[in-house]
């Protein structure tokens, strides 16, 4: 009875996160439970959207084609969501939590969408772990065998997925589920943007090994360029651009606050390049 009544309730705020339903209002992004676990106070469901049951099925409100191409393959499984996690007590739902990946060119953007279903607020935050492939989609075109030379290569610090004659970096399903079990124990205990009394102060302890720290972050990647609107930016640069964008979305109120506040961390002023970093990761808007 539980899961009848969580699963009802689940498609129900699935149809409303994406609009992706039918005409009698069921949603048709078609996906499979990866997991069920229990935390500390509340449980999480996993769950993987599908490539085999979406791109070639007519009934789905992703289909792309009944005979897909490489190509098709390769854009619907580096553009469509790959995970959603529900965030849960029992029946009743706490959070949703969606990886939205966007790429254009060589830019990919991973952002996590967190729906609480009970107000019916919405909210996008970065997501720290990057990959220009998730796992799952790697996992699942093996296995459907679509391109019979594609494969996974082993790379230090990390792994690349070879599809259709490019590789490209796949992210850590892991590294990605450990992320969203810390944003989902913040929310639930309480430590929102909302609840945080002293911005600044949040900031300055977080900023050095904490959950700002996005040198810590991107340690693992072996890329050396990230672009972002059509901009490059080496490892410390990008570090310093998601810092700017994460401090405003908690409270700060400008480029300059924020350039002080840096300057005041770490105890240097930022070259010119890293001020512009910050400024344009201060700058930026989700979308």
């Amino acid at each position: 009875m539980k899961k009848t009544a969580l699963l009802f309730v689940l498609l129900f705020i699935i149809g409303n996160a994406f609009g992706q339903t039918d005409r009698n209002g069921n949603p048709v992004f078609n996906s499979e439970s990866i997991s069920e676990e229990k935390m500390d106070n509340f449980e999480l469901t996993s769950n993987y959207y599908t490539i085999k049951d979406n791109i070639a099925n007519p009934q789905s409100s992703v289909y792309v084609n009944e005979n897909p191409t490489l190509k098709d393959y390769l854009q619907f499984s580096r553009n469509m969501p790959s995970y959603f996690f529900i965030v849960h007590k029992g029946p009743n739902i706490l959070l949703m939590i969606i990886l939205l990946q966007k790429n254009e060119g060589d830019q990919t953007t991973l952002t996590y969408k967190i729906l609480n279903p009970n107000n019916g607020k919405s909210i996008q935050v970065p997501c720290g772990v990057w990959g220009e492939f998730t796992e799952k989609r790697a996992e699942e075109l093996e296995k459907l065998k679509v391109d019979t030379a594609s494969k996974r290569i082993e790379v230090p610090n990390g792994e690349l997925y070879l599809f259709n004659g490019v590789g490209y970096r796949v992210q850590p399903y892991t590294e990605l589920k450990a992320e969203v079990v810390a944003i989902a124990k913040k929310i639930v205990n309480g430590e929102t943007n909302e609840t945080i009394k002293d911005p600044v102060d949040y900031i300055k302890k977080e900023s050095i090994h904490g959950t700002l720290d996005f040198n810590k972050v991107l340690e693992k990647e072996t890329q050396m360029l990230f672009l972002v609107e059509g901009v490059g930016y080496n490892k410390k640069d990008f570090a310093i651009y998601l810092w700017g964008k994460k401090v405003k979305a908690i409270g700060l109120k400008s480029t300059k606050e924020a350039v002080k506040l840096w300057e005041e961390i770490h105890q240097r002023p930022l070259t010119a390049p890293e001020k512009k970093s910050l400024m344009s990761g201060f700058e930026s808007k989700d979308k």
